[in-house]
């Protein structure tokens, strides 16, 4: 009988001591210790930066996503966030984190220190992955997706991680001087989550797409940038006339930037995202996009420029296009038939 147990005991891989090591796992130094960003939050939760509506409990036990209104554990966490592809990996990355000690947990402030040099990550041996994670899952136009690859702001990157390989989406931002300044890695999956910045990453670079006219769109993300022109491709209007800058988070940083190398530009259109399901961190309803639409457009209203918003029908311009793409599977007249506009 005790032998019996015995076997049953080693199907599992991990001991009963390290399993509760792993949920006694503070998740919030396991978030800081992978490259997270933490501010205040209110009295139960911190914030993740540049995450949306993404908040970790101040006890270290869980997180939840006010986005999808999602919520778990660590090694959920850990699966949805870091790219541990099953529990057995996620395991093995939490495990790397000293355990959790029984007091609350504070978040204390530091100093910030001076940003380093950039170190893009490794291209890997082909692009396939992100070519057709681009083109095939998220819809944008093939000579938009290769138009960026040759201009290198998008390319394959491969990682290694406590032993692991990872492959991610690379979005690239640069100076006056062609020098990297921001990187965006993402998973190019539509069941992965995964999505950080390179570290020393320079967010007032953007990822941005330059045109020849007088008008900017502003976007949260490349892939809705992108999104966004080829909706005008499908429209018949030439993508590369209009600049397009991608944030990488609700902000204007890029842009403002942006707009100092380029002094023509009088109009700006922003483009924020319609997060009619989102909410703040009470579990009010809040549409995060549209509250800094609003904010950015009188902001630059008064320093002089055309200011326009363009919100999406759904919830992003990436989802519009796809929205599209399949009404025009199914519809012979073409975009014409389609009751989803561009300004």
């Amino acid at each position: 009988m005790s032998k019996q147990k015995g076997r049953e005991e080693h199907t599992m891989p991990f001991t009963k001591e390290q399993m509760k090591q792993v949920f006694d796992t503070n998740i919030i130094d396991f978030a800081v210790r992978h490259g997270f960003e933490i501010e205040k939050g209110d009295r139960n939760t911190v914030h993740v930066k540049h995450s949306g509506g993404l908040y970790l409990f101040r006890h270290g036990r869980g997180y939840y996503q006010f986005t999808g209104e999602k919520s778990g554990n660590i090694i959920q966490f850990a699966q949805e966030y870091l790219g541990a592809c099953d529990f057995k990996s996620a395991v093995e990355m939490i495990l790397d984190c000293r355990a959790y000690e029984q007091a609350e947990h504070y978040v204390l402030p530091v100093e910030k220190k001076p940003r380093g040099e950039l170190v893009l990550p490794p291209k890997d041996k082909d692009f396939n992955r992100t070519i057709a994670y681009l083109t095939r899952t998220r819809g944008i136009d093939r000579e938009i997706v290769y138009a960026m690859i040759n201009q290198g702001k998008i390319y394959q990157a491969v990682t290694q991680k406590n032993g692991y390989t990872f492959r991610n989406c690379a979005f690239v931002g640069y100076d006056t001087s062609r020098k990297p300044r921001y990187c965006a890695l993402r998973a190019p999956s539509s069941d992965k989550k995964f999505r950080q910045d390179v570290e020393n990453s320079d967010k007032t670079y953007g990822f941005c797409m330059e045109g020849r006219s007088r008008r900017v769109y502003e976007f949260e993300a490349p892939i809705d940038a992108m999104s966004h022109a080829s909706l005008c491709k499908l429209y018949g209007i030439d993508w590369k006339e209009d600049h397009r800058v991608a944030e990488g988070c609700l902000a204007d940083k890029a842009l403002c930037r942006y707009l100092q190398h380029h002094p023509e530009i009088r109009e700006i259109v922003f483009c924020y995202d319609n997060d009619v399901e989102g909410k703040d961190a009470m579990g009010n309803p809040c549409n995060h996009g549209q509250i800094q639409a609003e904010k950015s457009a009188k902001a630059f209203g008064k320093a002089g420029y055309e200011v326009f918003i363009q919100t999406p029908r759904t919830k992003d311009f990436n989802q519009d296009l796809m929205v599209l793409q399949e009404m025009l599977f199914h519809v012979r007249d073409g975009p014409e038939e389609v009751e989803i506009e561009l300004d």
